[in-house]
């Protein structure tokens, strides 16, 4: 087994990840729309840093982690208050157009941190980088530097790609009009509040009592 192999599935199987559109994608945009490049770049650090977390916590105590009965209730229901009110947050944010280029206040590491935390809140990034993990476990030809080599790669990927969304989002922000970016805000809110609701609605079990 060359190193090539896990380089080039990273790459690939990031890249697939770079385009699903959630939450996330939602956030990632209006950030770098209303805050500019630094800002969305620090944002994107900081989901990509959650799921490194995420990764380093399923590959060394995958067997300890307790996701089922009432531990995945709790985590479902916490998550999803998360996602609510940073959909509240962010609907009734004011564009202030003067503040969009400072520079003191587009590095600050808040963005940072609101993207992990954003990352974090959804139980369904931990269960899948699991699924991910069992998945590269079941490669016997993969050593720990494969594994290793596979999981930064395809960070990496999704981290480029963030980089090159929050970017091209700047560069639109000069011909929309404030009206356009208050929408967008509110828009985005509107999609978070909505999948924590839903994700509380799932933990509690009000859906699978619906159907």
């Amino acid at each position: 087994m060359t190193l090539f192999d896990p380089i080039i599935s990273g790459i690939v199987f990031g890249l697939i990840l770079s385009v699903m559109v959630g939450p996330l994608f939602f956030t990632l945009i209006q950030t770098s729309l209303q805050e500019g490049f630094k800002a969305g770049s620090h944002f994107a650090l900081g989901a990509m840093l959650s799921d490194a977390t995420y990764i380093m916590l399923g590959y060394f105590f995958a067997s300890k982690l307790n996701l089922t009965g009432d531990s995945k209730t709790i985590f479902g229901i916490c998550g999803g208050i998360l996602l609510v009110l940073f959909g509240v947050y962010q609907y009734f944010k004011k564009v202030k157009l003067a503040e969009m280029d400072k520079k003191e206040k587009a590095i600050h590491a808040r963005y940072t941190l609101q993207g992990f935390v954003l990352n974090a809140a959804n139980p369904a990034v931990l269960l899948f980088w699991l699924s991910v993990l069992g998945q590269v476990k079941l490669k016997v030809r993969y050593e720990t530097i494969h594994e290793v080599l596979f999981f930064s790669c395809c960070l990496i990927s999704v981290f480029s790609s963030d980089l090159l969304k929050a970017y091209g989002a700047h560069k639109i922000k000069k011909i929309l009009k404030p009206i356009v970016l208050t929408w967008i805000n509110r828009i985005a809110g509107l999609i978070l509040f909505g999948y924590g609701f839903w994700m509380i609605g799932k933990a509690i079990g009000w859906w699978a009592v619906q159907s």
